[in-house]
């Protein structure tokens, strides 16, 4: 009676896979992974990294009210030259939106220090912003600039002309000898009012300021009661 060879042993059995087998399934795995890595390195490399863009606002949101004004300042400062008056109008937007309205006059006067050149339209910025503290802006500016003070007058009177007799006593009482420049600022924002300094200084004497221009608001007033009673007799 034959008996019946024994099996090889050296052969795995039929589940256990050959190396010849696992090469071939890792090799396939590390084919699948390249392949992956590359499709994302291609849509990374097809869509660009955005930059962060920094705005006055989002600057100015992580900084404390008593920094404030400096950093605003700063912020202008860095700005082109021809870009300020822009960068100073988006800044005084940012500081209302942020802080409370007291802060605005701080940051314009540290804002007219650094940057005397944009103290005019500092100026109409803010009292758009908050009309009435059309004095305090007026003062804030005329103390941080005093060299800009006739176009810190023109610009205040102009956004706020019903105002232009206290700007100017305003910015009289802070530099006397500016009275000139003061005069020169209110003509150019108001120029109808030309007329009524001209008979308030015959009346009241060139050198009194304060005179001129009470006798100015006066003379104003008496005009407008006049052409109100022309109307109703019409």
């Amino acid at each position: 009676m034959r008996r019946k060879p024994r099996p090889n042993r050296k052969q795995p059995p039929a589940d256990i896979p050959s190396h010849f087998n696992l090469k071939i399934k890792a090799a396939i795995s590390l084919g699948a992974l390249g392949v992956g890595l590359g499709i994302i390195g291609y849509a990374l490399a097809g869509s660009p990294v955005r930059p962060v863009s920094f705005t006055p606002f989002t600057i100015l949101s992580g900084v404390s009210v008593p920094e404030m004004p400096a950093k605003a300042a700063d912020l202008i400062q860095a700005a082109a030259v021809a870009d300020r008056e822009k960068t100073a109008q988006a800044v005084l937007h940012a500081v209302a939106t942020i802080a409370r309205p007291g802060v605005l006059p701080y940051v314009v006067s540290a804002i007219c220090r650094r940057n005397p050149e944009v103290a005019g339209p500092v100026v109409t910025t803010a009292i758009e912003l908050q009309p009435p503290d059309v004095l305090i802006f007026c003062q804030a500016a005329v103390g941080a600039a005093p060299g800009q003070v006739e176009q810190i007058v023109a610009a205040a009177c102009q956004a706020s002309p019903g105002s232009f007799a206290n700007v100017t006593l305003v910015a009289f009482r802070q530099l006397p000898a500016a009275n000139n420049l003061i005069l020169a600022g209110l003509a150019r924002a108001r120029p109808d009012l030309k007329s009524y300094l001209e008979k308030a200084e015959i009346q009241s004497g060139p050198d009194d300021f304060e005179a001129v221009i009470k006798q100015t608001v006066q003379l104003l007033q008496a005009a407008a009661q006049a052409e109100s009673r022309n109307e109703k007799r019409k």
